[in-house]
């Protein structure tokens, strides 16, 4: 019987063709399946007929799923947002006052000043609330303030104005220099003194511990010192004293004593 050999190491070696001689098995020796059988034989007969198959992995620099991956990000981003929507639109938002523009230390608040914005926040914040002007108008600020500033009530007072039998007002037109400070402003407390050259034994404390009723700076002209225009209040025959004193050229001089 003759085989010949397809696999591609017969036709390596030779002409293609090998001859091999088959005679009847040796007694005693067990029958063998033939190539082309069941089994694993089989398995290999197929194997080898078809050439050596080769099993290699997948081509990593295959197609990539762009769209799938862009589709991915916005879908996750998109979640995300809904989130934050959801989570700012249940909270409430509250009408709260605050400054349209800057005020000086001392300003009293008028309904012009003010102006609404809408406030949501988990963290407790004092404000005034729209509506509830009346705590805010006619008030002092006690401090300087800027525009946008959240408005609360423990931010203004009550503007020092006559009251009380035994009081007086009186007001003084003064060079920057009679001030004790730029910053004077409604509430402080000052000593005014008068007298000529304010050195002199004619000098005295005409009014201890007045109370500075109003503050307001003097159109400047031409060739002009700055000038101001302050009013106090103090005791009605102290008042008296002072408004006597400011008829004549006596210089009045203010200290702060306390604010």
């Amino acid at each position: 019987m003759k085989v010949r050999d397809t696999s591609g190491a017969g036709a390596g070696a030779g002409n293609g063709t090998t001859a091999m001689a088959a005679g009847p098995a040796p007694a005693g020796t067990p029958s063998r399946p033939p190539a082309g059988g069941g089994g694993l034989g089989g398995l290999g007969g197929l194997a080898g007929a078809a050439g050596g198959l080769r099993v290699e992995p997948p081509d990593a620099s295959g197609r990539r799923r762009v769209p799938e991956l862009v589709l991915g990000i916005f879908l996750v981003a998109g979640c995300a947002l809904g989130a934050v929507l959801i989570a700012a639109a249940g909270r409430e938002r509250t009408p709260v006052l605050t400054l349209a523009d800057d005020i000086d230390r001392g300003h009293v608040l008028t309904e012009d000043d003010l102006k609404v914005v809408y406030l949501g926040s988990d963290s407790p914040v004092a404000y005034v609330r729209d509506g509830d002007e009346e705590e805010l108008l006619g008030k002092a600020a006690l401090t300087d303030l800027g525009a946008g500033t959240i408005l609360t009530t423990r931010q203004f007072a009550e503007p020092q104005t006559l009251s009380g039998e035994g009081e007086g007002v009186v007001g003084f037109e003064l060079e920057i220099g009679q001030l004790p400070t730029r910053n004077l402003t409604t509430g402080d407390l000052v000593n005014v003194i008068v007298g000529e050259g304010l050195t002199g034994e004619s000098a005295e404390v005409v009014a201890d511990a007045a109370v500075v009723v109003e503050v307001e700076k003097i159109e400047e002209s031409a060739g002009q010192s700055e000038r101001w225009w302050v009013a106090v209040k103090a005791r009605e025959s102290d008042a008296d004293a002072l408004g006597r004193a400011s008829l004549g050229n006596n210089p009045v001089k203010l200290v702060l004593v306390r604010r």
